[in-house]
């Protein structure tokens, strides 16, 4: 049978292997593109000085030189930033300015996601600056300073090792979300490093999510300005004093094609346009849409949105989920057993918006299928010829292929025309 080959990327943290797909000739087969791709990222020297011309802020050097104690924090294996990246022209910064090692560490921000061994800051830094410097998890339970309520009424609660600090540097990669309209600045402080009281506040009677809550008007996919989670975290990344940012906008290989440093809400709002310019995605009808994960290849449900929409009413999605992990842990929203869930777990499966059926390719993780899609519609399958030959069921020559090389970071043109 005559095939036609799709090469997407893959297995983020787990080596970056490309992976191949192949399709019945019959149908029609489009790989939808990114703006990205093609575009090579910026060089070591480009990236320094980025870092050395901040935006809103003093620079870096001058802020160390008033400094005794310093905390550098990234984002956790949810995002595909390569701090060490960015890390090591900071650190080179810091000493450069009288800063001992001994003075400098690292805490992984994972809001309320858990957290994160040896390997993984390894992952994300090094394993030189791992070898030689402080790495600490953050617990949203223990170990908070109390700042006060934010003119939301959100009460702040950060990590105490973070407010031990008189330099709070943040390292982060500005992508679509669905809550805050785009991820990075504040967000590396709230939800980040902060209380689950401050979270669950922010998430649920403020933004809306929970299952007795309504989403509020502000809040959504690509609604960044003027949204009140995201005010409401800026002000509390206000408040624990959040010094430094710097937010990135990746290409497909996770390399940056944008750096912005300096004051975070100024770091942000250039980062997220520039995600906006450089993650847009072709978004064509299609009766199959296959939609790939790999910038947040643990959070793979984040595809359905644009999934949604490219599938026609009565097609199939197929969405790629690869992460040899599986999804990662969300104390504040998953279910944590068979009856059993955190306090905004809506406590129902999640059902498709569009589309009449779905098909999950990857390795079964069954306390990932509420999150994923319901028995009556959803299939799990292993192996990609199966997978074909499932699709073939309900889809015969002429039918349209959509390919989407990351739905968790790619902006669906339709949804940008709209805007």
């Amino acid at each position: 049978m005559e095939t036609k080959e799709v090469t997407v990327p893959s297995l983020e943290w787990h080596g970056d292997e490309p992976l191949t797909l192949n399709f019945p000739a019959k149908w029609e087969i489009k790989r939808c593109r990114m703006a990205c791709e093609g575009y090579p990222g910026m060089s070591k020297e480009e990236i320094r000085a980025a870092i050395s011309n901040p935006i809103g802020t003093p620079t870096l050097e001058s802020l160390a030189e008033k400094a005794e104690e310093v905390v550098i924090i990234i984002d956790d294996m949810t995002r595909p930033t390569k701090s060490h990246q960015y890390a090591a022209p900071i650190l080179e910064t810091l000493h450069r300015a009288g800063i001992p090692r001994d003075n400098v560490r690292f805490i992984i921000a994972p809001g309320t996601h858990g957290t994160f061994g040896r390997l993984d800051f390894v992952k994300k830094l090094g394993e030189e600056i791992v070898d030689e410097y402080q790495c600490y998890n953050h617990n949203p339970y223990e170990m908070l300073d109390y700042l006060g309520e934010t003119s939301y009424g959100t009460p702040v609660y950060v990590n105490s090792e973070v407010m031990r600090c008189d330099l709070k540097i943040g390292i982060g990669t500005a992508l679509f979300h669905r809550l805050m309209g785009f991820s990075g600045g504040g967000k590396i402080i709230s939800p980040g490093v902060a209380g689950i009281e401050t979270i669950r506040h922010n998430h649920g009677p403020l933004g809306g999510f929970g299952p007795d809550f309504t989403p509020h008007e502000s809040t959504g996919y690509l609604k960044n300005e003027g949204n009140v989670m995201r005010l409401d975290a800026e002000e509390s990344a206000r408040m624990a004093g959040l010094t430094f940012k710097v937010d990135t906008v990746l290409n497909l290989e996770r390399a940056p094609l944008e750096v912005h440093a300096g004051d975070f809400v100024a770091t942000q709002r250039k980062a997220s346009a520039g995600a906006l310019k450089w993650h847009r995605c072709e978004s064509p009808e299609a009766e199959i849409v296959v939609v790939n994960s790999y910038m947040r290849e643990n959070e793979p449900y984040l595809g359905f949105w644009p999934a949604f929409n490219s599938v026609t009413r009565d097609g199939t999605v197929v969405l790629i989920a690869k992460d040899p992990d599986g999804d990662i842990n969300h104390w504040l929203f998953n279910h944590h057993g068979k009856y059993t869930g955190s306090s905004l777990w809506s406590g129902k499966t999640r059902h498709l918006s569009r589309g009449a059926r779905l098909i999950i390719h990857g390795p079964r993780f069954r306390s990932l299928e509420m999150r994923l899609g319901s028995p009556e519609t959803t299939t799990w399958i292993k192996d990609w010829d199966d997978v074909i030959e499932k699709l073939e069921n309900h889809h015969g020559p002429g039918s349209r292929v959509a390919v989407l090389p990351d739905g968790t970071s790619g902006i669906p043109e339709k949804a940008i025309q709209s805007l």
